[in-house]
Protein backbone atom coordinates (compact mmCIF):
# COMPACT_ATOMS: atom_id res chain seq x y z
CA UNK A 1 0.00 0.00 0.00
CA UNK A 2 0.90 3.96 -0.36
CA UNK A 3 1.47 5.09 3.03
CA UNK A 4 1.72 8.32 4.46
CA UNK A 5 4.80 8.73 6.88
CA UNK A 6 4.05 10.71 9.69
CA UNK A 7 6.75 9.40 12.13
CA UNK A 8 10.34 9.55 11.76
CA UNK A 9 12.79 7.79 9.92
CA UNK A 10 14.04 6.11 13.23
CA UNK A 11 10.40 5.03 14.34
CA UNK A 12 9.48 4.19 11.12
CA UNK A 13 12.19 1.53 11.08
CA UNK A 14 11.37 0.09 14.84
CA UNK A 15 7.59 -0.60 13.83
CA UNK A 16 8.40 -2.26 10.53
CA UNK A 17 7.69 -5.94 10.16
CA UNK A 18 10.30 -8.74 9.64
CA UNK A 19 9.79 -10.66 7.14
CA UNK A 20 10.44 -14.93 7.27
CA UNK A 21 11.80 -15.43 3.53
CA UNK A 22 13.48 -13.71 0.93
CA UNK A 23 12.64 -9.42 1.07
CA UNK A 24 13.87 -6.23 -0.14
CA UNK A 25 13.11 -3.68 1.83
CA UNK A 26 14.55 0.08 0.97
CA UNK A 27 14.52 3.49 2.46
CA UNK A 28 15.11 6.78 0.35
CA UNK A 29 17.41 9.58 1.86
CA UNK A 30 17.33 13.37 1.21
CA UNK A 31 18.49 16.03 3.56
CA UNK A 32 20.33 13.54 5.63
CA UNK A 33 16.74 12.00 6.45
CA UNK A 34 14.91 9.02 5.64
CA UNK A 35 11.97 10.35 3.63
CA UNK A 36 10.38 7.41 2.16
CA UNK A 37 10.37 3.61 2.16
CA UNK A 38 9.43 0.12 0.08
CA UNK A 39 9.08 -3.45 1.61
CA UNK A 40 8.41 -6.09 -1.33
CA UNK A 41 8.67 -9.79 -0.01
CA UNK A 42 8.80 -12.80 -2.31
CA UNK A 43 6.51 -15.77 -2.05
CA UNK A 44 8.60 -18.93 -0.68
CA UNK A 45 5.49 -21.21 -2.41
CA UNK A 46 2.38 -19.63 -4.69
CA UNK A 47 -0.46 -18.65 -2.54
CA UNK A 48 1.46 -18.33 0.81
CA UNK A 49 1.21 -14.38 0.89
CA UNK A 50 -0.24 -13.33 -2.79
CA UNK A 51 -4.12 -13.75 -4.06
CA UNK A 52 -3.24 -15.34 -6.83
CA UNK A 53 -1.79 -18.80 -7.03
CA UNK A 54 1.73 -18.23 -9.52
CA UNK A 55 5.45 -18.87 -9.53
CA UNK A 56 7.44 -15.92 -8.66
CA UNK A 57 4.85 -13.96 -6.98
CA UNK A 58 6.11 -11.00 -4.70
CA UNK A 59 4.17 -8.93 -2.64
CA UNK A 60 4.19 -4.89 -1.95
CA UNK A 61 3.89 -4.47 1.25
CA UNK A 62 4.68 -0.60 1.70
CA UNK A 63 5.76 2.26 -0.48
CA UNK A 64 5.45 5.37 1.24
CA UNK A 65 7.20 8.99 0.98
CA UNK A 66 6.98 12.18 3.30
CA UNK A 67 4.01 14.14 2.20
CA UNK A 68 6.61 17.45 1.53
CA UNK A 69 9.18 14.99 -0.16
CA UNK A 70 5.94 13.97 -2.68
CA UNK A 71 6.03 14.61 -6.08
CA UNK A 72 9.94 14.25 -6.71
CA UNK A 73 9.82 10.58 -8.38
CA UNK A 74 10.86 9.46 -4.81
CA UNK A 75 8.24 6.03 -4.68
CA UNK A 76 8.66 5.64 -8.64
CA UNK A 77 12.67 5.35 -7.52
CA UNK A 78 11.72 3.19 -4.70
CA UNK A 79 9.99 0.90 -7.01
CA UNK A 80 12.08 0.97 -9.87
CA UNK A 81 15.18 -0.20 -7.52
CA UNK A 82 13.01 -2.97 -5.46
CA UNK A 83 11.89 -4.86 -8.27
CA UNK A 84 14.79 -4.60 -9.96
CA UNK A 85 16.32 -6.40 -6.95
CA UNK A 86 13.42 -8.58 -6.11
CA UNK A 87 14.00 -9.91 -9.67
CA UNK A 88 17.25 -11.04 -9.14
CA UNK A 89 15.49 -13.66 -6.51
CA UNK A 90 13.46 -14.68 -9.22
CA UNK A 91 10.31 -12.29 -8.77
CA UNK A 92 8.13 -12.97 -11.91
CA UNK A 93 4.90 -10.84 -10.64
CA UNK A 94 4.48 -8.21 -8.37
CA UNK A 95 1.17 -7.60 -6.21
CA UNK A 96 -0.20 -4.93 -4.35
CA UNK A 97 -3.57 -4.36 -2.16
CA UNK A 98 -4.47 -0.78 -1.10
CA UNK A 99 -7.58 1.43 0.20
CA UNK A 100 -5.89 4.67 -0.19
CA UNK A 101 -7.55 6.42 -3.14
CA UNK A 102 -4.52 9.10 -4.25
CA UNK A 103 -2.46 5.00 -4.42
CA UNK A 104 -4.18 3.93 -6.86
CA UNK A 105 -3.47 6.51 -9.72
CA UNK A 106 -0.01 5.92 -8.79
CA UNK A 107 -0.04 2.12 -9.08
CA UNK A 108 -1.89 2.56 -13.04
CA UNK A 109 0.70 4.97 -14.28
CA UNK A 110 3.26 2.49 -13.00
CA UNK A 111 2.17 -0.28 -15.61
CA UNK A 112 -0.20 -1.78 -12.70
CA UNK A 113 -3.79 -3.19 -13.51
CA UNK A 114 -6.43 -3.80 -10.85
CA UNK A 115 -7.28 -7.51 -10.67
CA UNK A 116 -9.67 -7.82 -7.72
CA UNK A 117 -11.65 -5.60 -5.45
CA UNK A 118 -14.06 -6.07 -1.89
CA UNK A 119 -14.44 -3.62 0.95
CA UNK A 120 -13.92 -2.92 4.40
CA UNK A 121 -16.48 -2.24 6.91
CA UNK A 122 -16.25 -1.10 10.49
CA UNK A 123 -19.49 -1.64 12.59
CA UNK A 124 -20.23 -0.17 16.07
CA UNK A 125 -23.05 -0.62 18.18
CA UNK A 126 -23.81 -3.32 20.34
CA UNK A 127 -27.57 -3.89 18.99
CA UNK A 128 -26.99 -4.76 15.74
CA UNK A 129 -23.48 -6.98 16.58
CA UNK A 130 -25.23 -9.49 18.81
CA UNK A 131 -25.69 -12.16 16.04
CA UNK A 132 -22.16 -12.29 16.06
CA UNK A 133 -21.32 -13.15 20.00
CA UNK A 134 -19.51 -16.26 20.91
CA UNK A 135 -18.47 -18.05 24.20
CA UNK A 136 -19.40 -15.25 26.33
CA UNK A 137 -17.64 -12.55 24.12
CA UNK A 138 -20.39 -9.44 23.55
CA UNK A 139 -19.15 -7.84 20.28
CA UNK A 140 -19.09 -4.16 20.13
CA UNK A 141 -16.97 -3.00 17.33
CA UNK A 142 -16.13 -5.13 14.34
CA UNK A 143 -14.07 -4.64 11.71
CA UNK A 144 -14.80 -7.00 9.04
CA UNK A 145 -13.89 -8.09 4.90
CA UNK A 146 -17.30 -7.77 3.09
CA UNK A 147 -16.14 -10.33 -0.37
CA UNK A 148 -17.57 -9.60 -4.03
CA UNK A 149 -20.10 -12.00 -3.88
CA UNK A 150 -21.82 -10.81 -0.89
CA UNK A 151 -24.20 -7.93 -1.54
CA UNK A 152 -22.37 -5.00 0.10
CA UNK A 153 -25.68 -2.74 -0.36
CA UNK A 154 -27.51 -5.29 1.79
CA UNK A 155 -24.80 -5.03 4.81
CA UNK A 156 -24.82 -1.88 4.62
CA UNK A 157 -28.70 -1.48 4.79
CA UNK A 158 -28.65 -4.05 7.71
CA UNK A 159 -25.52 -2.94 9.70
CA UNK A 160 -25.11 0.48 8.83
CA UNK A 161 -21.16 0.72 9.18
CA UNK A 162 -19.91 3.56 10.11
CA UNK A 163 -16.90 3.36 7.71
CA UNK A 164 -16.83 1.75 4.45
CA UNK A 165 -13.73 1.45 2.49
CA UNK A 166 -12.93 -0.29 -0.99
CA UNK A 167 -9.77 -2.11 -1.28
CA UNK A 168 -8.31 -2.69 -4.82
CA UNK A 169 -5.71 -5.15 -5.61
CA UNK A 170 -3.15 -4.70 -8.37
CA UNK A 171 -0.27 -6.55 -10.59
CA UNK A 172 2.24 -5.94 -12.77
CA UNK A 173 4.23 -8.77 -15.08
CA UNK A 174 7.62 -7.51 -14.21
CA UNK A 175 9.14 -9.83 -16.73
CA UNK A 176 7.50 -8.39 -19.84
CA UNK A 177 7.59 -4.30 -18.57
CA UNK A 178 10.31 -1.95 -18.76
CA UNK A 179 11.37 -0.36 -15.39
CA UNK A 180 9.72 3.06 -15.17
CA UNK A 181 12.80 5.41 -15.59
CA UNK A 182 10.91 8.48 -15.99
CA UNK A 183 11.89 11.38 -13.02
CA UNK A 184 10.38 14.41 -11.86
CA UNK A 185 11.83 17.56 -12.88
CA UNK A 186 12.32 18.71 -9.27
CA UNK A 187 14.69 15.74 -8.69
CA UNK A 188 17.90 16.02 -7.67
CA UNK A 189 20.96 13.74 -7.83
CA UNK A 190 21.27 13.58 -3.97
CA UNK A 191 17.78 11.97 -3.90
CA UNK A 192 18.60 8.11 -3.55
CA UNK A 193 17.37 4.71 -3.07
CA UNK A 194 19.62 3.20 0.05
CA UNK A 195 19.17 -0.47 0.75
CA UNK A 196 18.20 -1.24 4.09
CA UNK A 197 18.01 -5.08 4.34
CA UNK A 198 18.05 -7.11 0.94
CA UNK A 199 18.49 -10.75 2.61
CA UNK A 200 17.47 -14.63 2.07
CA UNK A 201 16.69 -15.20 5.52
CA UNK A 202 17.11 -18.78 6.48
Amino acid sequence: MLIDLTASGEELLKQKPKYSGKSVELVATMDSKIVGFLDIELESSPGKICHKKVEGNGMLWDIGVMKEYRKRGIATRLLNEGIGRAKKYGLQRLEAWTVEENAKPFYERYGFTKFYEYHHVRINGREKLRAFDRNGLHIVSLYAHVMPETDLEDIIEKYKPKEVFTCSGFEINVTTRPINKKRSKTEGDHTRAQEKRSHNNR
